[in-house]
């Protein structure tokens, strides 16, 4: 991963996971993309990687932003993206931004380009 631009896609839902794994790597076709189901497996996965560019986390805020995994995306320079009612009902805060849904390809370009790393 040396080198390379790393995003997270740490969402339950396999379907909605590689409608945005797809569209990161539209937007960025030499970056990492991690998919994860599980915290531990979004946790595990960050272990080699130097930086995180932006990660796509479903859950509530209240729940994710103590997990060891938010520290080690924010560690990794990361930027966070949350998914889900409970971060629609709080909305983008200077921690994280929120992706509405439904969303299509366009609102997940929007977030990409306004969160991208220089030399995307």
């Amino acid at each position: 991963m040396v080198g390379r631009r790393t995003y997270l896609v740490f969402i339950k839902e396999t379907l909605i996971a590689r409608d945005i794994a797809e569209i990161i790597t539209d937007f960025d076709p030499d970056a990492d993309v991690i998919c994860a189901a599980s915290l531990a497996d979004a946790q595990s996965s960050l272990v080699d990687a130097r930086t995180v560019e932006i990660a796509f986390v479903a859950g509530a805020p209240s729940a994710f932003l103590e997990t060891p995994l938010h520290h080690s995306i924010v560690a990794r320079g990361g930027r966070l993206v949350l998914l889900g009612l409970e971060a629609e009902a709080v909305g983008p805060t200077s921690i994280f931004d929120v992706l509405t849904q439904p969303f299509d390809t366009s609102a997940v370009m929007a977030k990409l380009r306004h969160h991208a790393p220089r030399g995307c």
